[in-house]
């Protein structure tokens, strides 16, 4: 009867254990596949904060370059090139803003000073001869100046040559001040990009975490039911064990001793 009944144990607790083992491997592939989904939500929103920040660095260098060309300071339209030594020794703000106030007759000096308009094919020719030889006063065979005129070949008048230096002076001063300008208005304008990229991050972490959370609360959900089954397969294990022991102690003690005992 103690046989029967030990047998009929091992038999439940076999089954016990196939059926633990088999619950064992389901939340195994389970937990697998809840850590690749938590992996890809993380690599989702990992690029997303790369492409926020690849986006402000961009938005940052494109502003730089609006205020510069909307300033006049930038590439689009420049007159200025660094490889010609000799012709390109001007900005377009400051060529642009020469002609405008040589064309008026008014340049700013502090003075109440007004000289004849020079109008744009007159200021070309200035400036070709200012890029050859600075404008300076014509001299005789001799090496002497020659009083009132100007130029390569003394075709300007000194107050003409007079109203173009000042207002290249005055362009530069203008010029300076809108770098001036020009740099506080990027500098302003990537530190407001600055803080609006540290909260839209903030909002995509808060995005992430709530996307993670039930994700992972259900993952330490099945880690802990994992645990539980494990543990009741290492104790039933144990019990089937003992049990398959016992069984072949009855099955030794029943078997016919023959006189030998």
């Amino acid at each position: 009867m103690a046989f029967l009944l030990l047998l009929h144990e091992k038999m439940r607790l076999r089954r016990q254990v196939n059926k633990l083992t088999l619950k064992q491997l389901r939340y195994g592939n389970r937990l697998d596949r809840m850590t690749k989904n938590i992996e890809r939500v993380q690599k989702m929103y990992s690029s997303r904060q790369s492409q926020l920040q690849k986006m402000a660095q961009m938005m940052q260098s494109q502003a730089t370059v609006f205020f510069q060309n909307a300033m006049g300071l930038g590439m689009q339209n420049q007159a200025f090139n660094p490889w010609n030594m000799n012709g390109g020794g001007m900005t377009s703000f400051v060529l642009n803003q020469m002609g405008a106030m040589l064309a008026s007759g008014k340049i700013p000096s502090g003075k109440d000073t007004t000289y004849a308009a020079i109008d744009s094919a007159r200021y070309q020719e200035m400036l070709q001869d200012y890029y050859l030889g600075g404008l300076g006063q014509m001299k005789d065979e001799d090496g002497n100046p020659v009083a009132g005129k100007f130029g390569t070949k003394g075709q300007f008048s000194e107050d003409e040559v007079k109203a173009f230096k000042m207002a290249m002076q005055a362009a530069n001063n203008n010029q300076n001040q809108a770098r001036t300008m020009c740099q506080n208005m990027t500098q302003n304008y990537q530190n407001n990009i600055s803080i609006w990229l540290e909260a839209a991050q903030a909002q995509l972490e808060a995005e992430q975490d709530a996307a993670l959370a039930p994700l992972e609360m259900e993952q330490t959900d099945m880690e802990l039911e994992k645990d539980s089954v494990e543990t009741q397969l290492a104790y039933a294990k144990e019990r089937l064990k003992n049990i398959e022991q016992a069984c072949s102690e009855e099955t030794q003690n029943a078997a016919p001793k023959f006189g030998l005992g």
